[in-house]
């Protein structure tokens, strides 16, 4: 088993005796993260890069002829010059003729183009009467990829497509769903990748974009709701494990846990603030992710704190705690080590979604271990100084046993005789071996009386 032991036996690292110089280094990375976020929030517009799953928009990935390829630079010097303003376009990763582009439309015309089409159907003809069609109803979902119109009577469909689409909605028309006496109509927009790959090959010559590998769109709302939903989603997650390690644990070791969580959860952000890398629902999932695996490492923290702790009650508690975070050490890093192998291959070897989703994964690993040692463990010994004054571990009375002595831990709320309740243990003073008078006088309390069988 010594192959496995990573941190040789009997190592001891002044992780409490220096907690403030590990605290002020985590509150300048959070103030380093702040400052980014301030920045970008001044410069852009947005706190963060997000991705069209918050932000809203389109994204769309296009192949492009080889011997037509014009180069990722025109290709941003088009978009710019046909103003889709705050418009982006990257390679694709390992694909040389693939390019992304994401764009803020989510339809392929503006306002005064809709208003325009909506005029140009007032009146068209009805194939069943003299009397031409009016047009009772016009409606287009914010960020929706249809029209929705409805008539007085059944009117001509090609008509209404060729209207529409010569005053500048492109698309198909339809009948719609409706009752007996309903003449709905339902237009089919074509999407930004259609509209893109058009404009595309008017500029560079037809066949310039060779397929449109995928196309997303989501509105502004839509984005707003899911921002909405991922703030709930890890608000509720920090929420819920402070309940479950208030119950598994005690009260006093739950904030540490919070406030480790919370200290992980802002610098994988802070990160994402710092690189300028897209903050989508993906990366959501990395940071819950964290929070699960973060809350496992202080976990076993915080039980060998408990443990030596019970066993040590004579010691003063920092000791206690700085012994027990050693102990930790090995499987601390042995875990977190091996799992940080997987997502860094994961990383060097993945491509698009997948490499950012272990890039946070890669900052949450290495802030989670900090926050554990280093952020977790302080917070549970001020809260217990603070609020416990000091009775974070059960206290030692001095008591006198009728044959020898020995030092007896009461539990905390035991008697004012100094008497040890139930849950009074033996140990040594020193917190180590139990001395020889110990050792007698516990032989002694386990010998029969006289009386037993």
């Amino acid at each position: 088993m010594k192959f496995f032991q990573l941190i040789p036996s009997g190592t001891t690292i002044e992780f409490v005796a220096h907690k403030w110089r590990y605290i002020a280094i985590s509150l300048v990375a959070i103030a380093i993260s702040l400052g980014a976020m301030i920045y970008n929030h001044v410069t852009t517009g947005s706190f963060l890069n997000f991705g069209i799953d918050f932000a809203g928009g389109s994204q769309i990935r296009l192949a492009l002829d080889p011997e037509q390829d014009p180069g990722i630079d025109a290709v941003r010097s088009k978009l710019e010059e046909l103003g889709y303003q705050g418009s982006s376009a990257v390679v694709v990763p390992d694909q040389e003729h693939e390019i992304m582009i994401r764009v803020k439309e989510v339809v392929s015309f503006d306002d005064a183009a809709l208003e325009k089409c909506q005029h140009a159907v007032q009146e068209v003809p009805s194939p069943h009467q003299e009397a031409p069609a009016k047009l009772l109803h016009f409606n287009h979902p914010d960020g929706g990829s249809k029209l929705f119109l409805k008539y007085d009577a059944e009117p001509e469909y090609r008509v209404i497509e060729r209207l529409i689409n010569e005053a500048g909605c492109e698309g198909h028309a339809d009948r719609g769903f409706g009752g007996e006496h309903e003449f709905p109509v339902e237009f089919a927009l074509i999407g930004m990748g259609a509209k893109l790959q058009v404009q595309l090959d008017e500029a560079y010559g037809a066949g310039t974009v060779s397929e449109i590998v995928h196309s997303e769109t989501v509105g502004a709302k839509v984005g707003g709701q899911l921002k909405e939903d991922a703030a709930k989603a890890m608000l509720y997650a920090i929420g819920f494990i402070f309940l479950y390690v208030m119950i598994r644990f005690d009260l006093r070791f739950a904030p540490g846990g919070i406030v480790a969580l919370a200290h992980d959860a802002f610098l994988m952000i802070g990160a994402f603030a710092l690189t300028g890398k897209e903050f989508n629902l993906q990366t959501v999932a990395a940071v819950l992710t964290i929070v699960g695996y973060s809350i496992n490492d202080t976990i076993v923290v915080f039980d060998r704190i408990r443990e030596r702790v019970a066993l040590h009650r004579d010691v003063p508690i920092d000791r206690t705690t700085n012994a027990a975070l050693n102990d930790t050490l090995s499987r601390t890093f042995l875990t977190a080590g091996t799992t940080l192998l997987v997502i860094l291959a994961t990383y060097f070897m993945g491509s698009g979604a997948i490499k950012d989703f272990a890039f946070a994964l890669i900052i949450g690993m290495v802030v989670g271990t900090y926050s554990s040692l280093y952020i977790a463990t302080p917070v549970f010994l001020w809260i217990n100084e603070r609020f416990y004054a000091g009775r974070g571990h059960l206290q030692w009375v001095e008591t006198t046993e009728r044959e020898g002595t020995g030092t007896l831990l009461g539990a905390e709320g035991g008697t004012e005789s100094g008497e040890p309740d139930a849950l009074a243990v033996k140990a040594g003073t020193d917190g180590g071996p139990e001395d020889e008078a110990s050792k007698k006088t516990r032989r002694r309390r386990r010998r029969p009386s006289p009386g037993e069988g």
